[in-house]
């Protein structure tokens, strides 16, 4: 039986529900999660950046500065251990002796409780 010696997997909606993160963004900017929901669907459907779903809201709006911001006021961007999905347990345990890497694009920003979340359980991990 082959061992698996490195593991390379995409964050957000691969490993992460980020329904709840999107939903916080959407609280933040004062509008209705729903509504944020269907503009931001909207605009990947089409194609566009994902960035673009905040200008519809707040035209000029600065991803930077707005972390920050909401940094500073005690509620930064990020998840938890009960953000994963079910399924991305098996991949941490699967690289838990080997190797494990998020794709180049992929943020730096830990996670929530955890800077562990995202990495293989006892495993290193790479950022390509």
């Amino acid at each position: 039986m082959s061992r698996i010696e490195v593991v390379f997997f995409d964050v957000g909606e691969v490993i992460v529900d980020e329904t709840h993160e999107y939903g916080t963004w959407a609280d933040w900017l004062g509008v209705p999660r729903h509504t944020f929901s269907a503009v931001f669907g909207a605009v990947i459907a089409r194609g566009g950046d994902y960035r673009e779903t905040f200008q519809h809201f707040r035209p000029g709006f600065d991803l930077a500065t707005e972390r920050q911001r909401r940094a500073e006021a005690g509620q930064p961007e990020g998840f938890a251990e009960e953000h994963l999905y079910p399924d991305a347990r098996v991949p941490r345990r699967a690289a838990a002796d080997g190797a494990a890497g998020r794709p180049g694009g992929q943020p730096d920003r830990p996670c929530r409780g955890d800077p562990e979340v995202a990495r293989p359980a006892g495993g290193r991990h790479r950022h390509l």
